[in-house]
């Protein structure tokens, strides 16, 4: 693209933005419900991040997809796209590869270069989204061909398929690549998971693409996009992961879902205002409410207290206040009187003002500290 076709597609972005930030997202249905997953995710996998900063980068995640959205329809968009890294396995379509991605940037971009290079790909994407975007996948497909002159053949399945790992092993021995987002997490509810680090917290993966990486003996390939401060992208290639066969299935799947992982990882520590997946990490993250531990006696004897933001939020549901606990995910409606008391942060004297049950209750879950 030209550099007037690039300041076309940046004043397209801005205006985006600007039309965007004359919403009220208060007022948008469930943006409370929202926002709290939203911030209790970002608390427990990157903490370093003030929870005073957690409206305005939600705010940059959801202008964030607006543009990843406008950038579906842009059939040019990998030409306003910065290539770096390890690109042999972009360039060579002929050779099978399994790409895998996160929900980051503009993350459609891979699949526009794959067409664009010919490749023959297998894309896996949730059942809901098959029901709903077939149809238009299929057509922006038809229209990259028409445009760049190319013969890629795009194959989509559901990922709840009960044969999907069958069925991708088959596109894999046929010559096809993938193009999977690992941070989806959906799959066969048979799918077996592997416990993995990522940032600073231990979620489940599912090691699907890492079994299939070893019996069909390709490639796995980590590439990510990301949007610079300019409107422009950048997508990033990583070196394939080639298995080892001298080393266990077992072991080889965890350690490269590990390395998988470990790679995005950066990128999101990175860009943490453009990653999709701060809605729904939680449903992989692992948690142990038996370990929490009741709090020393002092605890109970402060001279002050304030409101445990860092771990609680409250906000209305259904004109109800609600207390969110961010670390276990668990809602609590409580009374009018008591939300404007924790509103009201710092205090002291609790006990006198809440009475001696409801203060002990509040200190043992770390309401107050």
């Amino acid at each position: 693209m030209s550099f007037s076709g690039f300041i076309n597609y940046q004043r397209a972005l801005l205006d985006c933005e600007s039309a965007f930030n004359k919403v009220n997202l208060h007022d948008e249905e469930g943006y409370m419900v929202r926002f709290a997953i939203f911030s209790a995710n970002l608390t427990n996998f990157l903490p370093e991040i003030p929870v005073s900063e957690h409206a305005e980068m939600f705010r940059k995640l959801l202008t964030s997809l607006a543009f990843e959205t406008f950038d579906r329809n842009v059939l040019h968009i990998s030409e306003v796209c910065s290539l770096n890294g390890d690109l042999k396995a972009l360039e060579t379509p002929g050779a099978p590869s399994i790409f895998c991605t996160f929900h980051l940037g503009s993350y459609r971009i891979i699949a526009n270069l794959l067409i664009k290079n010919g490749h023959h790909f297998t894309t896996i994407v949730k059942k809901d989204v098959y029901k709903q975007q077939i149809d238009s996948m299929m057509d922006y497909t038809n229209r990259m061909k028409q445009t760049y002159k190319t013969n890629s053949e795009v194959h989509v399945v559901s990922a709840e398929d009960p044969n999907i790992v069958l069925k991708l092993l088959r596109e894999l021995k046929a010559g096809r690549s993938l193009l999977v987002y690992l941070d989806g997490n959906v799959g066969a509810s048979d799918e077996k998971l592997e416990k993995i680090t990522f940032l600073s917290r231990t979620i489940t993966a599912r090691k699907g693409m890492a079994y299939l990486s070893y019996v069909a003996g390709v490639p796995l390939v980590p590439v990510i996009s990301y949007r610079k401060s300019d409107m422009s992208n950048v997508l990033y290639m990583g070196e394939g992961i080639f298995p080892n066969k001298s080393v266990p299935k077992e072991a080889y799947s965890q350690r490269v879902l590990q390395q998988l992982f470990d790679f995005f990882a950066k990128y999101v520590a990175n860009f943490p205002e453009q990653w999709e997946g701060w809605n729904y990490i939680h449903h992989s993250l692992q948690t142990d409410e038996t370990s929490l531990s009741p709090p020393p006696p002092s605890a109970y004897r402060r001279l002050s207290y304030q409101f445990n933001e860092h771990r609680y939020s409250i906000f209305d549901l259904k004109e109800s206040p609600v207390l969110f606990d961010k670390r276990y995910y668990s809602t609590y409606e409580i009374s009018d009187s008591l939300r404007d008391y924790l509103l009201e942060s710092p205090f002291s004297n609790p006990k006198r003002v809440l009475g001696k049950p409801i203060f002990q209750e509040l200190v043992r879950q770390e309401i107050i500290i």
